[in-house]
Order: C-alpha cells, then structure tokens, then sequence
C-alpha cells in the first residue's frame, strides 16, 4: 500500500513526546526531505536539539486548539502512534499512522530498521535509509573521553527502571575497572541521586539537553535503562548497553544506529513475575559481563556515523523539559 502520491509535496511529521520516538520518526522526515519532499517537523524534543539538526523547519508540539490550522497547509500528516497525543484525523483529512501499517511487534524486528522498510515500500522512497538528519557539529569531540561511561538510570515507567542501588554498584565496579562513570539524570532528579556522590560518583547538571548530547558525544560508552538517552546515544554514534525487565520489547526498540547490546531476565515465568523480580535477577556482574562484550565488538564496528557540519545556532536552556524517554 503506497501513501504517499507522488503529486503530494508538502508533508507534516509530527512527533510523539518522546525522545526516542521522535529521533526514530526522524528517519521519515529525513527521507522524505532528501526525495525533495517540503518537510515540516512538529515536536519538541529535535527543537531542544536543533544544532544537531540543521537542514529542518522545526515547529513546536502541535496543541488541540491550533492543531486544524497548523496542519492545513499540508497535503499528507505522518504520525507514529494512532491518536496520541492528538487524534489528528479530527484536524486533518489526510493522515497516516505508522502503527497502522507496520506491526507493532515481533520476533526479528528491530524499531529503527522497520521505518526504513517503511520509507521504501509504503513511501515509495526506494533510497531509503536509517539516517534521521543529526548531524556531528563537534566532530572533533567524538569519544574524545574514550573512557568515560556514561550511566543513565532513569525511563519514563518504574517499571523500566533497574534498581538504583544496582546502578551505583554498577559505578563503583566500573571505577575498579579504571572507567570513569558520570550519572545523567533529569533536572528534577538531581537531589533524588544525590546521594551517590559520598561514594565518588559524579551527577553533573546540564543546562539543557542538547548540553547533555554534547556530553554524551565526547564519551566512550552509554549504560541505562531502556529509555530515549539510549537512542541519542546511538544516534550520536556511542555504543550502548540497555538493562531491560521485558526482553521482547527491549530487542525491538534496542538502539541501533551503532553498537548496542541488550541485557534482560534470562527466564521469568509470568509477566507478573517479570515486573516484580527482573531487578533482583539482572545482577552487577552480568551487567559488568556485557559491556565486556560490547566492548569487544564495539571495537571493530566503531566510526564517526555522521557526517560533518560547521557549528550551528545556540543552545539555550530547556532545564524544564524531561530528558528520559
């Protein structure tokens, strides 16, 4: 089934307010816009990253009571998820949902893969790849601090979440290592965490979250919850290790611009069961094991995935807007 009529120009992509989401979605905006398509971007998350992202018009998260007007001047709106945020079928006559036409789920599918197969068979954009658009603006900064692993120990859904205690034992068993791990968390977050730094680890605040793609781009490696950090780092080229209670969803959705490995609860009989214990059954040492791997692996594949831009736009504060998920 195509959907996009070659005689369609002008295309909104409007994005979830997700992290992850949004850089996924990317991959359909970029496309279109390099098969000359006039793209349009709305959604807050690449607009707190707009330096990374320099050959797009980014508009804010569309809003129920302008959403009909914002989106009249397009000939074709293209969503991820169908009616959330906004039900766009109620603002515009012409709307399509990924969800409805890729399958949600799977054994073998990976997230960021399936949007491309997506460009090429149901856009008709047969050059299609996995490129969003971000570009390097710091190209000389890539894993500058090749040592220095990144921990992000938060997700949207407690659910998600490995055990705090974990995660600073995670710290200090890298520290032995001779790493360098530096925790990322929100800015509402900062004083929940703060009481790892007795123990010599870092939580440095960030003014913003493109502040904090800067920070992750000049690092070695990411660790943390499966989450939208995860995707920034991948889409910044630095290799990531998820931790993960639901092993199906993680694979699908894993990182996969650039090295990832996946780690979750090996044998867990009911979901129930999977909820209330996966914590307790992903230990340290299995976590310290794989990013061993990755390492391993990562060493082979590692290049700088983007191309290179000249220093863009100013990066101002957006210390209000979550960075996880």
């Amino acid at each position: 089934m195509l959907v996009l009529p070659s005689s369609y120009h002008r295309v909104a992509v409007v994005l979830a307010p997700r992290l992850g989401d949004s850089l996924l979605l990317m991959v359909v905006a970029q496309n279109l816009r390099l098969a000359g398509k006039e793209v349009v971007v709305f959604g807050n998350y690449p607009r707190l990253l707009a330096p990374w992202f320099p050959d797009f018009d980014l508009r804010p998260a569309l809003e129920e009571a302008t959403a009909t007007q914002s989106l009249q001047e397009f000939e074709l709106v293209l969503h991820m998820h169908v009616g959330w945020p906004l039900e766009l079928r109620k603002h515009h006559a012409r709307v399509v949902y990924y969800d409805e036409i890729m399958a949600v789920t799977g054994r073998g599918i990976v997230k960021l893969d399936q949007i491309a197969l997506f460009c090429k068979r149901h856009l008709g954009l047969g050059d299609a790849s996995t490129d969003n658009g971000l570009r390097d603006i710091e190209r000389v900064q890539y894993r500058r601090y090749a040592n220095r692993v990144v921990i992000h120990p938060s997700s949207t859904s407690e659910l998600r979440r490995w055990a705090p205690e974990r995660f600073m034992e995670l710290g200090l068993a890298l520290k032995q290592k001779g790493f360098e791990p530096v925790f990322i968390v929100g800015p509402e977050e900062y004083d929940k965490w703060a009481w790892i730094k007795p123990y010599g680890l870092e939580v440095p605040e960030f003014p913003s979250l493109a502040a904090i793609a800067s920070f992750i781009h000049a690092s070695g490696w990411l660790i943390g919850n499966e989450s939208g950090i995860g995707h920034l780092a991948s889409n910044l080229g630095i290799p990531t290790l998820w931790i993960a209670g639901r092993g199906k969803r993680a694979r699908m959705w894993r990182p996969a611009w650039s090295p990832a490995r996946v780690i979750y609860p090996w044998f867990l009989p009911t979901a129930t069961l999977r909820d209330r214990f996966w914590r307790e059954v992903i230990p340290v040492s299995r976590v310290m094991a794989a990013f061993a791997k990755l390492r391993k692996t990562a060493q082979k594949q590692l290049r700088p995935p983007l191309p290179a831009i000249p220093p863009v736009a100013t990066i101002t504060s957006d210390r209000t807007v979550p960075y996880e998920s």
